[in-house]
This record gives structure tokens, sequence and C-alpha cells, in this order.
């Protein structure tokens, strides 16, 4: 199913605007390039290196995260934010020394975030399949934004049962705290829920020192 282009636009205008409350530098953008604002965010230079039988839609994907990365760069201040992220051998993107970042794409809609080491930032992004997220879904963006950022520091291959979320809450945003198996204390999750969308960022301030 197609999504709506006023209906997206909405959306995207209305998480721009909680990400901007929120402590790391953002940027959200339409995944689809051919319907963005050509002055939305700034192109990244080529190449892009993805098959050329890859779907028309991961291209886009591909080209839209970009393009939000150096974006969230840009403003965090980085020199070389418009030169594209490397892909790194797990097929995640590499960011740039001294930065930490993250992507997520859904629903036609791709967002990034950056922040300066040794924080680190994990963020997820998902379609809502009614007014409200359901426990699944609202288990599975708080879970996928923790592990986000706790990857690489926790090296363990992703496993919800490693991950205790507390129930939806009924309001629209707010702070969530997440406990890891094996991680001291909870990690804050913000998160909010609009327009038909749930985005969820995990900021973890500083690696814990070695016992």
């Amino acid at each position: 199913m197609t999504p709506d282009p006023a209906h997206l636009s909405a959306a995207l205008h209305a998480l721009r605007r909680h990400l901007r409350d929120w402590p790391v530098t953002g940027a959200i953008c339409l995944s689809d390039q051919a319907a963005a604002q050509p002055t939305d965010l700034p192109d990244v230079p080529t190449p892009f290196p993805l098959p050329d039988h890859a779907p028309t839609r991961r291209h886009h994907e591909w080209r839209a995260g970009r393009r939000c990365a150096a974006h969230a760069l840009h403003l965090l201040g980085h020199p070389h934010a418009l030169r594209p992220l490397p892909r790194a051998p797990g097929g995640h993107p590499e960011w740039p020394a001294g930065t930490h970042g993250s992507l997520s794409h859904a629903g036609g809609l791709t967002v990034a975030a950056a922040t300066r080491a040794p924080q680190r930032v994990g963020l997820d992004l998902e379609p809502l399949p009614g007014p409200a997220p359901d426990p699944r879904l609202w288990r599975h963006v708080l879970t996928e934004s923790t592990f986000k950022a706790l990857w690489p520091l926790r090296p363990h291959p992703l496993d919800p049962t490693h991950f205790r979320v507390p129930p939806p809450p009924a309001a629209p945003q707010g702070v969530a705290e997440v406990h890891v198996l094996g991680w001291p204390g909870p990690l804050q999750v913000r998160w909010v829920h609009t327009h038909g969308f749930l985005l969820a960022l995990t900021l973890l301030p500083a690696p814990p020192e070695a016992p």
C-alpha cells in the first residue's frame, strides 16, 4: 500500500518537531526522494554501493538514510558531514570517528540521529496499525532502539527476552526505562507516537568503566 503523501508530510513535520527537543542532532525525510522537497535536506554525493538489481525501494531508503545521516552530522558540526557513510562489514553504516549515530526506515519515512562519542544513540521508527501502539509493537520498537545504542558494547545477538520493557502508557509521548540483561542499571528511552508512527530513541551517555 502506497503511503498517502499528505499524511506522510504531516507525520514528517510532527516527528521533526519532537526530534528537535531531544538531546541529539537528528534529521527525518521522505524515503522516496522523488517526492521530497529539493530544499528539505542537502543531498549526498554518490556512490552508493548497492547492486543494480536491488529493489527501487531499497535504493530510495539507502539514499534517504545517507542524506538524513549527513544532515544530522552537519548539525553536529562534523567537518565532513556530506561525505557518504561507508558500509561496515556487518552492513550497518560506519559513522565517522568521534561520532555515533543510528538510522531507521519505515512506512515511507527515514530518520537519523547523531551524537558525539562517547555517547551512543539508537533509534527505531515503525508505522502504527491503529491510533496507539499495541504491546507487541511497543516492545519491538523500544527493544530495537536500545539494542542499536548498545551494539557492539554488548556484543550479543538481538534476543528480545534480554530486554525488560514497561507496558505502553496512555500518553502520546514520554520516557521509558528499559532494563537489559547483564547491563548495569536501566536505560532511558524517549518515545513519541504521532500521525501513525512510533519513534523511540535511546541515548547511552557513556560506556561504563571497566571493573
